[in-house]
């Protein structure tokens, strides 16, 4: 939720639904908090002098040195220009991959409205666990993946997941899992937020395991993922190496 909407619930609970408290306890300590994780938050400067850490660098560094001493200065300008460009193309991938992942989480709800011990109860939006009953209503940001238990006009944003740009109808169901995310009528997701209505849905899955944290995931995939452009450097690299070398040998 974006914030709390009164005591009372939106619909009448019913016992089965949601967790008791030792229930939630149990599930928070094996699936642990509802958050979409980063890397330890790193600046610039840290993600810049993380390119610096290969050896191929240094040897390239070292090449150059080499060639400005020995007054070929087109060739410690060529090596030069290759470490830049490398360092560069690196720190731009992984500093974009890093905010890519913070956008995400300002995406998340601050705090949940579920169902324990059959009583409605605002917490930390990460502390929400798989088989909670999550409150919903308009104006809510959605804190977790859940199947809807009971829908009353519910009208969900999901522009930010699937990129439909209009409200969509959500009705309890049982569509199977291989349901395209975006015909999913009978789930709400992590980030989405309520437009209209109101729902009582069963929370299925928690930060990175819900469809936002798998989005999440590419990003932080994509960061630690060479380029073309990288691969293509690293091609020039080792063959500059080689021709330095040969050349080496032959004087």
């Amino acid at each position: 939720m974006s914030a709390a909407h009164g005591e009372a619930a939106v619909v009448a609970p019913e016992p089965r639904w949601g967790l008791g408290q030792q229930e939630a306890e149990a599930q928070l300590r094996q699936h642990g908090p509802n958050l979409l994780t980063r890397e330890q938050p790193t600046s610039a400067w840290r993600f810049l002098g993380r390119q610096f850490r290969s050896g191929m660098v240094w040897l390239l560094l070292g090449a150059c040195g080499v060639a400005a001493l020995l007054g070929e200065g087109a060739d410690a300008v060529a090596i030069a220009t290759i470490v830049v460009l490398n360092a560069l193309v690196g720190f731009l991938q992984e500093y974009r991959a890093d905010r890519a992942v913070l956008a995400l989480r300002a995406l998340t709800a601050p705090s949940a409205r579920v169902l324990r011990d059959g009583v409605s109860a605002v917490i930390p939006a990460s502390q929400v666990v798989p088989g909670d009953a999550l409150v919903l209503e308009a104006g809510d940001v959605v804190s977790a993946d859940a199947r809807l238990l009971t829908a009353h006009a519910l009208l969900t944003l999901e522009a930010a997941l699937t990129g439909e740009s209009t409200p969509v109808d959500k009705q309890v169901g049982a569509l199977p899992d291989s349901t395209p995310l975006a015909e999913r009528r009978d789930r709400v997701f992590m980030g989405t937020s309520v437009a209209a209505g109101t729902a009582v849905a069963e929370v299925t899955a928690t930060g990175m395991d819900t469809e936002l944290g798998r989005i999440a995931h590419l990003v932080r995939s994509a960061q630690v993922s060479q380029t073309p452009l990288q691969q293509r450097l690293e091609g020039v690299t080792r063959m500059l190496l080689v021709l330095c070398v040969a050349v080496g040998a032959l004087v």
